[in-house]
């Protein structure tokens, strides 16, 4: 595991010594000068309740999510085969048949699940670039149209050839709804491909997952890990803030938000906010084994950046709380801040008091 946790300073100051003209000049009774107090150096990561945290996120989180989105992978799979093999002529965005809507819903369940998983991408999400993938946004219909105009084989594609704005989630989103594939076209069939795709590198991370949380890790590796967990911490907060909320207010229009296609754009933000969140601070939907962000502060003696932390969450719960493409932009714009605080502890506070190295991220949105 590549290192990239570096010390901060820890400086320790000598008391101050009386020069000794000055002190045979002074009056007998006067106090002598009081010694300069010693800044408190940085708290190393490599500790036993860092390795608890990161214990917790890859059993009882990252595993777990993995799991689950390997599970939606397959039902992905049997409902976009079911409606690429049913009768239905020329689909619209309106058309509302059973094969279709399982279909969607299957969409919905892998979205959700795919969201809470890569909300904080690290490790095998990292390595294996599945963000780009499954996930790369906006997707781009013209790419989608000339790719599957140009199969390697009829009703074959090979995937390793599709650019980014081809494929994954948005591409399906758009096939299921906005141009809904027709059953027993070319369409319908890179549909197919495109959730063997998805269910293919859900079972990768499932095994990669499962094989991270089962392994053991030096205290070293641990504040390696934690480290980066950081650094993806606050992307995956600059990426709420930015991509999903301001983006769309202030450039896109909430037409090219985030799951606007499926009309999932509200769900979406309730996914990636919760998935956030709870890692932070806890409450309701914390998997059990999970360490929060604040419950870490607190037994690293750094209760006060805890309470902060804590009451930021709660002001982003508040902004976000209800929070729909209809809500007006500057309400919007007051929540993304408010996620944007949450960080502030850490990168501003914690990050000096820690040994933790802090990155730019392309999520940043600056």
């Amino acid at each position: 595991m590549k290192t990239t946790t570096v010390a901060r300073v820890a400086a320790l100051c000598s008391g101050v010594m009386a020069v000794g003209a000055w002190a045979q000049a002074a009056p007998a009774s006067a106090p002598a000068a009081p010694a300069a107090s010693a800044p408190a150096a940085a708290l190393p990561l490599a500790h036993p309740q860092t390795s608890a945290l990161v214990d917790g996120l890859l059993k009882a989180w990252y595993a777990p999510a993995a799991r689950r989105f390997g599970s939606d992978g397959d039902a992905l799979v049997d409902r976009t085969q079911a409606w690429c093999a049913s009768s239905v002529k020329n689909p619209t965005p309106a058309t509302r048949d059973p094969a279709l809507d399982a279909a969607r819903q299957a969409w919905v369940q892998a979205m959700s699940s795919w969201t809470r998983l890569s909300a904080v991408q690290i490790g095998p999400l990292l390595e294996r670039h599945s963000d780009t993938r499954l996930d790369f946004q906006p997707m781009r219909p013209a790419a989608l149209d000339k790719v599957i105009a140009n199969p390697t084989a009829p009703g074959e594609w090979a995937m390793d050839r599709v650019g980014a704005q081809a494929r994954g989630l948005p591409a399906m989103e758009y096939l299921l709804w906005k141009k809904p594939a027709a059953p027993h076209t070319p369409a319908c069939a890179y549909l197919v491909v495109l959730a063997r795709d998805l269910r293919d590198e859900a079972r990768e991370l499932a095994l990669a997952y499962a094989g991270e949380a089962a392994a053991t890790r030096s205290a070293d590796e641990a504040a390696t890990w934690f480290n980066t967990y950081v650094n993806q911490w606050l992307a995956g907060m600059g990426r709420m803030r930015w991509r999903d909320l301001e983006m769309p207010v202030r450039s896109w229009g909430m037409d090219q938000a985030p799951r606007a296609a499926s009309g999932q754009t509200a769900l979406a933000w309730r996914e990636r906010w919760q998935a956030l969140r709870q890692p932070s601070a806890g409450g309701t939907g914390t998997p059990n084994g999970v360490v929060p962000l604040t419950d870490y502060l607190r037994s690293r003696g750094l209760a006060a950046a805890a309470d902060a932390m804590a009451r930021d969450v709660g002001l982003a719960d508040s902004a976000l709380q209800g929070a729909t493409p209809a809500t007006p932009g500057p309400q919007l714009l007051e929540a993304a801040k408010r996620v944007d605080f949450v960080t502030h502890t850490i990168a501003r506070d914690v990050s000096a008091q820690m040994q933790i190295q802090l990155e730019f991220s392309a999520d940043d949105g600056d």
